[in-house]
């Protein structure tokens, strides 16, 4: 029935609408929330509560323009609890920001509340036996439908206020005109489209809806009587409809708060355990008249917000008081003549597949939860307790993750993992500069003992002025080498602050045995210099004594030459 969907892209895994879903009719996979249309009442909590308004209600605004722009009759069928969301002071006011909006007429849906009326009033002086539970709130009929069954047989037939205006209309005007609903509740847009009343409204705006497209048309700021659908009328006493006991004043049913005979109840949680002790038969009385939402229908998920509930009802009060007329009962029952307001229920109940005790014991286990006393029942992941979550899981309908406090245990766990096996040392300070986390290499590193150094001042193990000017500076130190004489440790640091938790982190590297290991490359190769040097400077020696030498011997020969060649010369002369 795609009434309510969900925004993958908006879904933040928080569980929110889980927690807050009476009946439980979130699945989650994979992380996202997905509404179960079987399972689901429509009753809005999940739109109301989401923080990041992943929930999206079908929006029938388009729809309902296609109707207008087709040039189709179309009649506003506006529920009673308008004045609580719109600053009007009459009908009138209301039906001209309708009728500019392209709407033919308007009428207020209390007509129909009334015609509802007359028939409980009836069902009362029949002597119908057993409890009666209304169903004028579609919510409480989806809670019995779905959930009590076997309550089915006390709902009263009879229709919504909704529907049986929108009978009278279509009686009135011709059942080719469009009836478009206009209220503050999402289920109305599912009731629309129960197969025992299919076809008599053609679409349902909630009041956001409707000021969403009041924005838009921007109307003129000035309002005007308008007039009424031609023979329409006002309603008499039912205006106060919306509000818990409406229905017991409109149909002038005897009975108050304290009456054993007539209860009345609003809020979902009262409603669930009001039927709860109706199926146990623990509860007597004749007429239960509830409404899903507290305070009534002007607590409605889909009222625009701005006011609170006790100043919505004394405006709709202050309305009612303003616009208050005459009538009788009669009059009703001459509109209603001919108007079938009776329709049937049916059983809608879907049966989950129950987990055994060691198929349960199994999911629990597996979340760490071994033992009865590891179930915190914290409710965070939105079920009342880790085994409906456990219930939850094999049906389905959960995952095993979505244990918040054993992710986070684990995450920590993890996390502490990595921390103390990190070969590096690290250090957390405090914008006190007092340790916060210290892992075990940093404990090696410094000589320190983890239980007696957390919590107190960095200084009390290691000098801390770099962490003092990372902290005041709001800024880091990449790679800087330092030297604890001390510790006899040589360092390389990176210190960064963590803003928002005014922290300081420090990951420190030992590079003791790379320095020493440097230095005594760097004095091999000093000392290979040298001697290279001086194997130089010996070779430049014997070159240099060689080259004497040489030089020598070649003057030697030269001169012993020189006097041969002169003697030689000589004799050949004598000759």
């Amino acid at each position: 029935m795609d009434v309510i969907s969900v925004s993958r892209a908006n879904c933040k895994n928080c569980y929110r609408c889980v927690r807050h879903c009476p009946v439980k009719a979130i699945k989650i996979t994979g992380g996202q929330a997905e509404v179960v249309d079987r399972l689901c009442l429509y009753c809005g909590s999940c739109v109301t509560e989401c923080p990041q308004n992943a929930k999206k209600v079908r929006n029938d605004l388009d729809a309902v323009k296609q109707f207008i722009q087709a040039g189709e009759k179309v009649l506003a069928s506006i529920a009673p609890s308008y004045p609580a969301a719109f600053g009007v002071d009459s009908p009138g006011e209301m039906f001209y920001l309708l009728k500019n909006l392209g709407f033919c007429g308007a009428e207020e849906t209390a007509v129909g509340a009334e015609l509802v009326s007359v028939e409980y009033r009836r069902l009362i002086e029949e002597g119908q036996t057993g409890p009666i539970i209304t169903t004028a709130c579609p919510v409480v009929k989806n809670l019995a439908e779905k959930y009590h069954p076997g309550l089915i047989g006390n709902l009263a037939p009879v229709v919504s206020p909704m529907v049986a205006h929108a009978r009278l209309l279509k009686q009135r005007y011709g059942r080719d005109v469009k009836v478009v609903f206009i209220g503050p509740c999402i289920a109305k847009k599912a009731e629309a489209r129960d197969r025992s009343v299919a076809g008599d409204v053609d679409a349902v705006l909630t009041f956001r809806e409707l000021m969403d497209w009041l924005e838009e048309k921007a109307p003129a700021a000035a309002r005007v009587e308008s007039e009424n659908l031609e023979g329409a009328r006002q309603p008499f006493i039912a205006r106060s409809y919306p509000l818990p006991g409406g229905l017991l004043k409109t149909s002038s049913i005897t009975g108050d708060l304290l009456s054993r005979e007539v209860v009345v109840v609003d809020g979902m949680e009262d409603c669930m355990e009001l039927l709860d002790a109706l199926e146990r038969k623990s509860v007597n009385g004749r007429l239960f008249e509830m409404m899903a939402c507290r305070g009534g229908c002007i607590g409605g998920p889909l009222m625009p917000t701005g006011r609170s509930l006790y100043e919505r009802r004394q405006r709709l009060l202050s309305f009612i008081e303003n616009n208050r007329w005459q009538a009788d009962y009669r009059n009703i029952e001459v509109d209603g003549a001919g108007i079938d307001l009776r329709r049937s229920f049916e059983p809608k109940a879907f049966k989950a597949p129950r987990p055994t005790e060691p198929e349960i014991r199994e999911i629990l286990a597996s979340i760490g939860k071994a033992t009865p006393e590891k179930e915190l029942n914290c409710g965070a992941c939105g079920y009342p307790s880790c085994r409906k979550k456990a219930e939850a899981v094999y049906q389905g309908m959960a995952e095993p993750d979505m244990c918040i406090p054993y992710m986070r245990s684990r995450a920590e766990s993890l996390a502490n993992l990595i921390i103390d096996h990190a070969p590096n040392g690290i250090i957390l300070v405090d914008g006190n500069m007092n340790i916060k986390e210290i892992n075990k290499a940093a404990e090696k590193m410094f000589n320190a003992d983890r239980e007696q150094v957390i919590g107190k001042p960095l200084s009390t193990i290691i000098d801390d002025r770099d962490f003092a000017w990372v902290l005041a500076n709001k800024t880091g130190l990449q790679d800087k080498k330092v030297n604890y004489p001390l510790n006899s440790l040589i360092t390389l640091q990176t210190i960064c602050y963590i803003g928002g938790e005014d922290l300081v982190l420090a990951i420190i590297q030992d590079i003791t045995e790379q320095e020493k290991h440097r230095m005594e490359l760097e004095r091999v190769r000093e000392e290979t210099l040298e001697k290279a040097q001086e194997v130089i400077n010996r070779q430049m020696r014997v070159a240099q004594e060689i080259a004497g030498l040489l030089g020598e011997t070649t003057a030697e020969s030269k001169v012993l030459l020189l006097k041969l060649m002169e003697l030689v010369k000589s004799r050949g002369e004598e000759k």
